[in-house]
This record gives C-alpha cells, structure tokens and sequence, in this order.
C-alpha cells in the first residue's frame, strides 16, 4: 500500500534519515521518498499505516497520514 504522511518536523536531509530509518525498521523492503520542503514522506509498504505512523512518532517526529 501506498502511503503518505505530513512530517511538520521533518527540517533537514538528516530528519528525513532518522524518518527513513524509523519506517524501515518495520518494514526492511518498505519504499521510502522524503520531500522535506513539503515535510511530507512517502511509503509502499505491507506494514499498516497506523504502525508505521506510530514509528515515526517514536522516532520523535509527529505525524498526520495524508490521503492518497
């Protein structure tokens, strides 16, 4: 599935890592696009929604999924 979500906090190439590592963490195969001048992330993954959300949350950066 097909995923997006508003990272406000997202900064820098740096905070888009640390948002990468975090998705990835859950899902190794997860696809991964950051555009940190919109602070909005993209996901392919298996994974639901809510956990990778709850992923970044831990990684320290609030989040809201974005419709497709």
């Amino acid at each position: 599935m097909m995923y997006r979500f508003d990272v406000p906090g997202m900064k820098c190439s740096g905070c888009a890592r640390k948002v990468e590592g975090a998705v990835k963490a859950k899902d190794a195969a997860a696809e991964f696009s950051a555009d940190v001048e919109n602070r909005r992330v993209t996901v392919n993954s298996s994974v639901p929604q809510a956990e990778l959300a709850s992923a970044i949350q831990e990684a320290g950066y609030a989040n809201q999924a974005v419709s497709a």
